[in-house]
């Protein structure tokens, strides 16, 4: 395979885990206000502080954290989590706006969080993957893993657990609890998604 087609390919994967990443999101995340970790999850306790749409306090944060990237994780990789940031802050912008809900899909918090956290462990899953991210703190869990060789989703799960903490306090226990149980389900899902990947890819090598 070319490495232009190559090339193609990946990004066509970090798409379509961009859009996994903001339905996941967007209906079922933020309208339970979930908080998850992440940069979803600190736009959820900062809207309660500022007006701002969680879409837009994302947007900022991951150009920050774009900016320490490309110094921390090299240029493909940091190209890479730019374009995976870009089309994941789109997507959960723009669904906002399409899906314009007046409130959750799914009333249960517990529920609605274990499904939003099994999108988007498969969304970061096949990101990590591709070796990109969809930006925030998946980022700082790139670089844990670079610097530290831990399973991603163990580094996710340490960087979001404090997010998480903070969240359930300010939105009270049943949240905390909700956010406890999509948290557990989106680090542990993650590595699940990768291994998974991986042990597909060697089966088709085997193959070839």
């Amino acid at each position: 395979m070319s490495k232009l087609k190559s090339e193609i390919q990946i990004y066509l994967w970090i798409l379509i885990a961009s859009i996994l990443y903001g339905i996941g999101t967007s209906a079922f995340i933020f309208p339970c206000n979930i908080t998850l970790g992440g940069t979803s999850g600190i736009s959820v306790i900062l809207t309660r502080f500022l007006n701002q749409s969680p879409g837009t306090i994302i947007s900022i944060l991951n150009v920050l954290l774009i900016v320490l990237a490309i110094f921390l994780l090299g240029k493909d990789m940091a190209i890479r989590s730019f374009v995976g940031s870009a089309l994941t802050t789109t997507a959960i912008t723009g669904l906002e706006i399409i899906m314009a809900l007046d409130g959750p899909v799914i009333a249960n918090p517990f529920l609605s969080s274990a499904i939003g956290a099994a999108i988007i462990a498969l969304a970061s899953g096949i990101m990590f993957y591709c070796n990109a991210s969809s930006g925030g703190t998946d980022i700082i869990a790139l670089i844990v893993q670079k610097y530290r060789k831990i399973h991603i989703g163990k580094a996710l799960l340490l960087t979001d657990i404090l997010i998480m903490l903070f969240g359930g306090f300010l939105l009270g226990p049943k949240i905390l609890l909700a956010s406890f149980i999509g948290l557990l389900i989106k680090g542990f899902g993650v590595d699940f998604v990768i291994a998974q990947i991986v042990h597909m890819r060697e089966k088709q090598s085997g193959r070839d």
